[in-house]
């Protein structure tokens, strides 16, 4: 999809549609096509950002593609759809349809649709044929390695097969937290030009990240029910020696970040949006997006409360931290079972 932007500007389309699951190189895209296209000085007004949850955000979009910038010069509109590709009854459809048919000279429209796409509308399939349409997808395996190789190179340095897998073990495709990972290690290590497993292991603390990761597993298995595994997990973090106040807080954590991911979602707000109002990183919050849909309204009521117990008990020396957490989840699969027709 980046090579798209190594093409002549009049090679460019004037629409794009960009779908898939990696918000990065989305986002990345656009930045870029707007670096290409719109000079810094004129990008306050010739870059138009307009959402489908603001009011009247078709015709928002209709008349800024039809009126000419205060500082002249080409002018690029980023529209962030939510229902509208999803949604099998769209008002506005026939005439976004008609108006992409007339689309004006000069003028660039990227509608950055993510994961906010199904592929059956009529209103999709009608869009997909008169834009140029671009799938993402998370990397993984080999391309993962080559998008690492590639930021590494691009500042002059090496990066050896260990290091590689460090990063990926530790950060999966958090392509925005590698990033910002990669950049620390560039700023530590100087005139340096290989990158090591030594040398990361010096730089990154990865606990904090691994935790997490092994957190959002167990909070998967616990939305599952699948007790047995939450328990060889809980135990083994605790073997491990993981503390388990830490262990707790995490999991409140999470718990609350799943509540508000679920409620945020049904408002139509979307994971990016969600991070900056909750001052947290987009990665966590686009995990509990993809989960938030498994759980009820009830269900995150009662984890919340009975996380609310564990505290208590603790703080009044009832129970230890292993029995409670225990406690926890047996408590969390009989509520389950309740609430599962026989």
């Amino acid at each position: 999809m980046l090579r798209e932007l190594q093409n002549k500007k009049e090679e460019l389309a004037p629409v794009y549609l960009l779908g898939g699951d990696n918000d990065y190189l989305i986002e990345k895209f656009v930045r870029e096509f707007v670096r290409k296209i719109v000079p810094e000085e004129k990008r306050s007004f010739n870059w138009v950002k307009i959402d489908e949850e603001e009011e009247n955000a078709l015709e928002k979009l209709f008349n800024s593609a039809r009126t000419v910038s205060l500082l002249g010069g080409e002018k690029v509109i980023q529209f962030r759809p939510r229902r509208f590709f999803k949604s099998k009854d769209n008002p506005g459809e026939e005439k976004f349809i008609e108006f992409l048919d007339s689309w004006p000279k000069g003028v660039y429209l990227i509608i950055t649709a993510g994961e906010e796409i199904d592929k059956r509308t009529r209103v999709f399939k009608q869009t997909k044929k008169r834009v140029r349409f671009f799938e993402t997808q998370s990397l993984k395996g080999q391309n993962l390695h080559s998008w690492i190789k590639a930021q590494v190179e691009n500042r002059g340095k090496i990066i050896d097969r260990e290091a590689l897998f460090f990063l990926e073990y530790a950060f999966f495709n958090q392509l925005y937290v590698i990033e910002n990972e990669l950049e620390k290690v560039f700023l530590f290590m100087g005139e340096e030009k290989k990158i090591t497993r030594a040398l990361l292991e010096e730089i990154i603390s990865i606990d904090r990240v691994l935790h997490e990761k092994f957190v959002f597993e167990w909070m998967d298995a616990i939305s599952k029910q699948e007790t047995n595994k939450a328990l060889e997990m809980l135990g083994e973090m605790l073997r491990q020696g993981t503390n388990p106040v830490y262990l707790f807080t995490m999991l409140a954590r999470q718990i609350r970040l799943l509540a508000l991911s679920w409620e945020f979602k049904r408002k139509g707000v979307s994971h990016q949006e969600a991070a900056k109002k909750l001052g947290e990183h987009p990665f966590p919050l686009q995990k509990c997006y993809r989960v938030a849909d498994g759980f009820s309204f009830s269900e995150l009521s009662f984890l919340w409360q009975e996380v609310a117990l564990v505290g208590e008990r603790i703080v009044r020396g009832e129970m230890e931290w292993r029995p409670s957490l225990e406690m926890f989840l047996f408590r969390w699969k009989d509520f389950k079972k309740r609430k599962t027709p026989s």
